[in-house]
């Protein structure tokens, strides 16, 4: 912005001086933004993540692709005499549709019991998603809603323990006292440190656990945008871009095939918030990303380079009747 020219004679010293203010930058709208755990209150969001992968060794191609749909509530109970506070995560349903190489499709939906697996040698899968649906357990957090612990944990290690060998190890670790620590933390941890202003983006680094013991590594830009209104709400909108991914290999997978090296490139990445800074929550959260790159795999003592493509999107929306 230019100051304004000053006007003449004995205006001259006033109009520098106001001309100063004049160009200083607006006062830009600042707002805290922040989670809220109201005792007593029950939420339920549905959570999608849709996948087209495809894997390249050798020339031949892989793909894989998931549609995903999991319905998910968060009751929150009562504070205790030492300030903590449980809140009991639980899986209310799971749809999956999966569709492998060479045709093979699984499909499962926790509200109708049996799978459908055209392939017998995956018919271990099954028994995978129905133990994803039954999920259940407690996060508790402290005075300053930090995670004091993880409880239930260990039953679901115990039913993981029955599973097929093939992906025993895998399910395990994701259903891990710490895995389940970190995957709180991660999704309530995506707002600003400080006070949130336009024009001041800040960035988190995010996994996202993949099979066989790879994790999704992204690093995200999220950059608050102003407020909109959503029925009778009015929401804060943050803009969210992917700018940079990687695969993590899992030292301790015991998969057949480990990523040795990996080189991927975001190619195109859009995505978004919405929160509603009054009851201190997501209203609806998206994401797209689209990936490209090559890796390297090690398998019985050989290594094999290849090529990823990968298109995914994510999203997670507060479902109506919250109590």
């Amino acid at each position: 912005m230019k100051t304004p020219r000053a006007g003449v004679g004995a205006l001259v010293v006033l109009a520098v001086g106001f001309g100063t203010l004049a160009a200083a930058p607006p006062a830009r709208a600042q707002v805290k933004l922040e989670y809220k755990y109201p005792e007593g209150k029950t939420l339920k969001y549905k959570i999608s993540t849709k996948l087209k992968q495809v894997l390249t060794l050798n020339g031949t191609e892989i793909p894989t692709d998931i549609d995903q749909s999991i319905v998910a509530s968060q009751a929150i109970g009562k504070r205790a005499a030492d300030s903590s506070l449980p809140i009991h995560e639980k899986i209310e349903s799971l749809k999956m549709e999966l569709s492998l190489i060479g045709g093979n499709q699984v499909t499962f939906d926790s509200t109708e019991g049996k799978p459908r697996i055209d392939n017998p040698d995956l018919e271990f899968l099954g028994d995978v998603f129905k133990l994803a649906s039954e999920a259940a357990y407690t996060i508790v957090l402290d005075g300053q809603n930090k995670v004091k612990a993880i409880e239930g944990a260990e039953k679901l290690q115990e039913k993981a323990e029955k599973l097929d060998p093939k992906v025993r190890d895998a399910i395990r670790s994701s259903m891990s006292a710490e895995k389940l620590k970190r995957q709180f933390e991660q999704s309530h941890s995506n707002l600003p440190d400080v006070l949130a202003r336009p024009g001041e983006p800040w960035e988190r680094t995010e996994d996202m656990q993949g099979g066989s013991g790879n994790d999704l590594v992204f690093k995200r830009k999220y950059e608050y945008v102003g407020t909109e209104k959503k029925g009778d709400r009015t929401l804060d909108r943050i803009k969210v871009t992917t700018i940079d991914a990687k695969l993590k290999e899992d030292v301790d997978s015991q998969a057949p095939a480990k990523i040795t090296r990996s080189d991927l490139k975001v190619e195109s990445s859009e995505g978004s918030i919405l929160f509603d800074r009054e009851a201190g929550r997501i209203v609806e959260e998206r994401n797209k990303v689209h990936l490209k790159g090559t890796l390297t795999l090690s398998a019985g003592g050989q290594e094999i380079a290849g090529e990823m493509d990968v298109q995914m999107e994510t999203g997670r929306e507060l479902q109506p009747g919250a109590k």
